[in-house]
């Protein structure tokens, strides 16, 4: 798996380069790509059985990875009650499925972590697009969840995160090369060196 762009919303030019989210479907007619499939928190609206139904059923699929993105986001959407059925429901189907799931996390990170402790997952759990300061993404490593970087994740932060726990996206704003060379200028790496590295963290992230 040579995964570079670890959450996208379009489809790259090299297949297998990018992990795609489709929410709900429909899944592209494509071949040699990777998808996520899931109910954005800001599509939850507390009768959604259909969208898992779809969700659970895309899932079967060999070239569904992962679940999501979902998550809680305080700013938009619906109550938070329902937010937290939503996510209790995808968490369900990604320990069934044994694939792991892609965070969409607003202002929601205290509720996150509670919410990890609670279910104890067996799978990864990946927020994605993060843009927290050196102290907050120590303490999500430090519980466990996985983090990406996108174009505004902070440089500190960046320099703060081991190695190993580095990964890339784009969301589909831009070029992944793009990402690659903010961190590549953050970690005073080359892009090759920065390019292998985050292939091989994107890449465990699904071992």
């Amino acid at each position: 798996m040579e995964i570079s762009d670890i959450h996208t919303h379009v489809l790259p030019m090299v297949p297998g380069s990018a992990l795609v989210n489709i929410g709900c479907g429909p899944l592209p007619q494509v071949h040699g790509h990777y998808f996520s499939a899931g109910l954005h928190p800001w599509e939850v609206t507390g009768s959604d059985e259909e969208s898992f139904r779809i969700i659970d059923s895309l899932l079967s699929r060999s070239d569904v990875i992962a679940v999501g993105e979902c998550g809680f986001d305080a700013l938009r959407g619906t109550s938070v009650e329902k937010q937290e059925r939503a996510f209790i429901r995808q968490f369900e189907l990604s320990e069934s499925h044994s694939i792991p799931m892609i965070l969409h996390i607003v202002r929601e990170f205290d509720r996150v972590i509670r919410f990890k402790k609670m279910l104890k997952p067996s799978q990864k759990w990946l927020i994605h697009g993060f843009r927290g300061g050196p102290e907050q993404a120590g303490q999500l490593l430090g519980c466990g969840f996985c983090l990406s970087f996108g174009l505004t994740a902070r440089e500190d932060t960046i320099r703060a995160v081991p190695e190993k726990n580095i990964m890339a996206e784009t969301d589909g704003k831009c070029g992944i090369g793009v990402v690659i060379g903010k961190i590549s200028m953050s970690l005073g790496m080359e892009y090759c060196e920065t390019e292998a590295l985050i292939r091989s963290n994107n890449s465990d992230f699904f071992a």
